[in-house]
């Protein structure tokens, strides 16, 4: 079995001591919880999912957040019409099921194009989502959105005070994306996983190996499609309210968290999403010019720093490290 590597345990393992003792020192009020912190978990989810199927399968997707998108709206048109015991159960259910479905028929684009055109196919499924969803107001709410969805019902939480439910959900939350980030990091480390490396690095050499180059492509379209539909009804738990605009504006915003931190890596969607959870209330004075932030966020890590900021962190320790015993041969020479 492969041993989590001392960054990983430090990134996770950190992160999660520091989100639990967070809810007891910030001010008990509902922007904290609802605003940063819940939103800190489903990024983190969200993030890991992109990086499965861009960062260690090399599949390039710039619509990524429509499978949000579909998870939340898959769970709320469920929950807001059927309203019986176990409803959100089942809705949560069809929010990770009715993804995976769509992320299979992304696979098929991706068994058939590749780099800049791929992306350019999951932007535009993205974009034809965002129209359907508009149109549809029967179903969807049209550009108003869907209202009054139904609060998480685990112990009776929706009968709580808000800031006693956002507590609750908050702690929810982060339990599921420490479980997630665990199952991402066996996957990776597993049979399954060391093929979809294979396929990013070469996907002639991968075929030329026995793997099977399009049933892995499928795969993990599907497993980072049902992640992201998960996120999705975490969202709409923290809201109880969403709509196309909202998701759309998600696209930019989680391929920075996955930039930023470093692809290819399990920490680091962790340490964009920390970024990014915090980043829009620290430059809230920017509004519309938030975008163009992480626009130019993307650029300056492409360019500089492309393993991302825990890749930059990485060459610093070596650096010091390498520096360290340079210097203790140089004095045991001396002496």
């Amino acid at each position: 079995m492969v041993k989590m590597s001392k960054t990983t345990k430090f990134t996770v393992l950190g992160t999660m001591i520091v989100a639990i003792i967070l809810p007891f020192i910030v001010p008990q009020d509902n922007y904290w919880m609802g605003t940063i912190l819940i939103p800190f978990c489903y990024y983190t989810i969200l993030a890991e999912s992109l990086n499965l199927l861009q960062g260690y399968t090399g599949q390039m997707s710039l619509g990524h957040n429509s499978f949000m998108c579909i998870g939340a709206y898959s769970f709320s048109i469920f929950c807001v019409n059927f309203k019986f015991v176990g409803s959100q159960l089942v809705g949560l259910l069809l929010a990770i099921v009715v993804p995976f479905i769509f992320g299979l028929f992304i696979g098929l684009a991706c068994s058939r194009l590749s780099a800049i055109f791929l992306g350019m196919a999951t932007g535009a499924f993205a974009k034809a989502l965002k129209a359907f969803l508009i149109a549809e107001n029967w179903l969807t709410g049209g550009a108003n959105g869907l209202t009054n969805i139904p609060k998480m019902k685990l112990f009776n939480m929706h009968q709580l005070k808000t800031w006693q439910y956002n507590k609750i959900l908050y702690f929810f939350c982060l339990a599921a994306a420490f479980v997630i980030v665990v199952m991402c990091w066996r996957l990776v480390n597993s049979r399954t996983g060391r093929a979809f490396q294979a396929i990013r690095n070469s996907t002639v050499a991968a075929a030329a190996m026995g793997i099977n180059v399009t049933g892995y492509k499928f795969l993990v379209c599907g497993i980072s499609a049902a992640m992201a539909g998960f996120a999705g009804v975490l969202y709409a738990w923290d809201f109880s309210y969403i709509s196309a605009d909202m998701f759309d504006k998600l696209g930019i915003k989680l391929l920075t968290m996955a930039v930023t931190g470093g692809m290819g890596t399990i920490p680091g969607p962790i340490i964009g999403a920390v970024i990014m959870g915090y980043l829009p209330e620290a430059l809230r004075f920017l509004g519309q010019q938030l975008e163009m932030v992480y626009g130019l966020m993307i650029i300056v890590v492409f360019m500089f720093i492309p393993t991302g900021f825990l890749g930059a962190f990485n060459a610093l320790k070596d650096f010091v490290v390498g520096l360290f015993k340079k210097t203790a041969k140089a004095d045991a020479e001396v002496e």
